[in-house]
């Protein structure tokens, strides 16, 4: 099977992509997700023109300088009397301003005087510090559209609303089988064996991308093993994700598992470094993707491929935006496979620099715990000069 291009590699895992259905959680459960509706607002905000200072409200014609304070509006009070000429009412932050208020003069430009008067030293414009009913939302208008990826300040939004809980798409159910007789559990350290940091990693990956990981556990380098791991990790899944077993050793039968249970595979190799050995294949409507055995190209392969596609099924967009940057130091490529280098940057007078980490094995996990970035190198490019410019994906692995 020939090696198809990162590009076309990942619009046909897409292209099979359909979001999950939704289900409605309370709003605190909802950050990162993707609002499965259309949403309309169901109260004017604010509801009534309000102080946007501690001062004095006043009509917005009013020419006197000393003014008789008439009341004491504080936030939640309901104002009492109407403004008159020569008249205004202590306000505070948030409260509702009394009838034919048109301005709010800051306390810092008063002066208090005996007799409930106050001096007004510099007289507001008309509609100074009033927050007028409405300008952040009418009733009626639209509050935030289908697949909004909701933030925070969303909830806050939507709190704000009298909302408690929204629709959201489903979290994708993520199985994971690792796989090779030289690995061991890391509470269980064996002489000769290798610890599997491959299933807990992606595991964590997996929740960084909005998914519920199942580490279905670790099949020995078997046909039957394989099978039987791989047939528990399709139940009720929506995405199983395979580690190791998908090359050409002799012990690679990963594929022949696949196949065995009724996935049909869609393309295998994938030109790019690391991580060529990619396998993507369906099975209903659960993905299997087989990755890489090797930590850092089973890490950089979710990056390019899984990552995309959990988001792509919980309604979100699926492809974070390469930034624009320049090479830190000099490049070697060969034409021929997209590169994905492990690299850290910088900011210099305004330009992104990367910066190559040492070590570009694909068995460097501390190169995978140094990189905060990926230079992706595209299939035609050849080496590249210092300040060359490249593009930077951002990795998930990273916190921040």
């Amino acid at each position: 099977m020939a090696l198809i291009p990162v590009a076309e590699a990942r619009a046909r895992i897409l292209s099979f992509v359909t979001p999950l259905a939704p289900e409605e959680v309370q709003i605190d459960e909802s950050l990162g997700r993707a609002l499965a509706h259309d949403l309309v607002a169901g109260r004017t905000l604010p509801p009534w023109d309000n102080s946007a200072m501690d001062g004095y409200a006043l009509r917005a014609d009013e020419t006197a300088t000393t003014l008789q304070v008439i009341e004491r509006i504080f936030a939640g009070d309901r104002p009492r009397q109407a403004l008159t000429p020569g008249t205004c009412a202590r306000i505070m932050t948030g409260a509702v301003l009394p009838e034919h208020a048109g301005a709010v003069v800051m306390q810092e430009k008063t002066r208090a005087l005996d007799g409930d008067r106050v001096e007004v030293l510099e007289l507001p414009k008309p509609g100074a510090n009033v927050r007028r009913r409405g300008e952040d939302i009418l009733q009626g208008a639209p509050l935030f559209a289908a697949g909004r990826e909701l933030g925070i300040g969303d909830q806050g939004a939507l709190w704000s609303q009298g909302l408690e809980r929204v629709m959201v798409r489903r979290r994708p159910r993520v199985s994971i089988v690792s796989s090779g007789d030289e690995l061991c559990d890391v509470g269980a350290l064996e002489e000769g064996k290798i610890v599997d940091s491959n299933s807990p990693v992606l595991a964590s990956l997996v929740r960084r991308a909005g998914g519920l990981p199942n580490r279905v556990g670790r099949a020995a380098d078997s046909l039957d093993s394989l099978r039987a791991l791989f047939g528990q990790g399709l139940e009720g899944a929506d995405v199983l994700i395979t580690v190791a077993g998908a090359s050409v050793g002799e012990k690679d039968f990963t594929r022949d598992a696949l196949q065995d249970l009724g996935v049909d595979q869609d393309f295998w190799k994938v030109a790019m470094k690391p991580g060529k050995p990619l396998a993507f294949g369906r099975k209903g409507n659960t993905l299997v993707f087989g990755l890489p055995g090797n930590p850092l190209s089973a890490m950089v392969t979710f990056e390019v491929f899984v990552r995309p596609a959990l988001r792509a099924l919980q309604g979100l967009s699926p492809l974070p935006s390469s930034l624009p940057a320049r090479a830190a130091v000099a490049l070697t490529k060969a034409p021929g496979l997209r590169h994905f280098v492990r690299a850290t940057w910088e900011l210099r007078e305004g330009a992104l620099w990367a910066t190559p980490l040492a070590s570009q094995s694909s068995g460097s996990l501390s190169s995978g715990a140094g990189a905060s970035c990926l230079i992706e190198l595209p299939e035609e490019a050849g080496n590249a000069e210092i300040g060359s410019p490249c593009a930077l994906l951002p990795v998930s692995w990273v916190i921040g």
